[in-house]
């Protein structure tokens, strides 16, 4: 089976949320930092409301206003740097699209899943892998993501298989099972 792969912006969003956070597990830095560090918004807030009170609604308790500032402003950094990371990733993620062409749509590379190995072709060069070298593939609902390496994947949208997502789950079969997931 051949697949000519075009690519939108939306799937490489899509496959670059998928890569960052469930892959790489990329979510657990700054969820770590964020739970270690921080506490629920609304607890912030008190806090907040407590150093304004303790600072001018008690004579003498001015040392205490300021440790609570200062731990206050560690709950903000706490929770803002992830927010902060987040969205740089996705400003990342659009700007790279952008710079791929992908807003339109785009061809980028034909996968032949036929025989022995998969073939990889984008015009320029050509590649194969054999297919018990495959490092992973992960079958999404809207398409299948093919790992050669850690670090290197193949995307095929299912609207880009002649027959959908169940004629792309038949050919990718023939991948190592205990790879798939």
């Amino acid at each position: 089976m051949k697949v000519q792969v075009r690519l939108s912006q939306r799937d490489f969003l899509k496959f670059s949320m998928f890569d960052t956070f469930v892959h790489k597990k990329g979510w657990l830095r700054p969820a770590l930092f964020a739970a270690i560090l921080g506490e629920p918004m609304k607890q912030t807030e008190m806090l907040a409301l407590n150093i304004f009170n303790t600072f001018y609604g008690r004579v003498g308790y001015q040392g205490v206003g300021q440790a609570k500032a200062v731990l206050f402003f560690i709950l903000v950094v706490a929770l803002g740097l992830p927010a902060a990371w987040l969205l740089s990733f996705f400003l990342s993620v659009r700007r790279q699209a952008e710079g791929q062409g992908l807003a339109g749509g785009k061809y980028v590379y034909t996968l032949d899943l036929g025989g022995k190995e998969l073939s990889v072709d984008n015009g320029h060069e050509r590649a194969s892998y054999p297919w018990e070298r495959i490092y992973r593939i992960y079958r999404r609902p809207d398409a299948a993501y093919l790992y050669v390496n850690p670090q290197r994947a193949f995307l095929i949208p299912h609207s880009c298989v002649q027959g959908g997502g169940e004629a792309l789950n038949r050919a990718l079969e023939r991948g190592p099972a205990e790879k798939q997931k």
